[in-house]
């Protein structure tokens, strides 16, 4: 399923010393920085492969609000790729309605960028499955942010876990 396709592309991405890059809003930011933590922290040093290289884009807030002043706030990720992201490189754009318009433009600039886009969405999914390479949907109640979100957290959590133990790491030391 879409699931085991991600976690393919996640350990390719790791494999080839690519870097995940994810691009969030509100409380999908924070699972998005979680997940980072868990990719990197959990992951470095397990077994004998290169530690995962992971980006959440919202955790540079003199970036996010310099970029959002000056080009407006649908750029706040965008602008950030095209400075940081190589051909390769995997985003993970999370909006839980899929149709917010900065998400939207990070996955069309990493496709541009000869980068593969995730696109975990909630509710009906929204126009962002149609820029990535791979979308998967929490479906949930229309506003209903917060178990849409918790379900991105748990899907984090699927990945991380997996990756780790893939690479032959422990999940607590």
């Amino acid at each position: 399923g879409a699931v085991g396709r991600m976690l393919d592309m996640l350990e390719r991405a790791g494999a080839e010393g690519r870097t995940i890059f994810l691009a969030a809003n509100g409380g999908s930011a924070a699972v998005a920085a979680h997940f980072v933590n868990d990719l990197v922290v959990l992951n470095c040093g397990a077994g004998s492969a290169p530690p995962y290289r992971a980006m959440a884009l919202s955790d540079n807030v003199e970036s996010v609000m310099a970029i959002a002043n000056d080009y407006g706030y649908a750029e706040v990720f965008s602008r950030q790729l095209r400075a940081w992201a190589r051909p390769g490189d995997v985003l993970i754009a999370i909006s839980v309605s899929g149709n917010s318009e900065n998400i939207l433009r990070a996955a069309e600039t990493m496709k541009a960028l000869g980068g593969r886009a995730i696109g975990w969405r909630g509710f009906e999914g929204g126009r962002l499955a149609g820029l990535c390479d791979l979308a998967i949907v929490a479906p949930g109640a229309r506003d209903e942010y917060g178990p849409v979100e918790d379900a991105f957290g748990v899907l984090s959590h699927i990945a991380s876990g997996y990756l780790t133990m893939k690479r032959g790491g422990q999940l607590h030391h």
